[in-house]
């Protein structure tokens, strides 16, 4: 059995009443993928003369940034 999808003005009321609700919040834009992060921060940082080391920490901070990481120790 599958629920219905709810209509996308029922959404927007019930988020303006329990607006702290994840449940009835609008969906979240999808963002680009995780390799496409890593694709974009690579190429800045080699245009911008990077060493291995910072191209390294820069991508581990884009991950987590986007919450793709838990910002714990690798």
């Amino acid at each position: 059995m599958s629920a219905a999808p709810i209509p996308e003005g029922l959404r927007a009321r019930l988020h303006a009443r329990f607006p702290k609700s994840p449940m009835w919040a609008p969906p979240a834009l999808a963002g680009p993928s995780p390799w496409e992060l890593i694709r974009q921060v690579l190429a800045k940082g080699r245009a911008d003369g990077l060493d291995d080391v910072q191209l390294a920490g820069a991508v581990y901070t884009v991950l987590v940034s986007h919450g793709l990481m838990d910002g714990g120790r690798a």
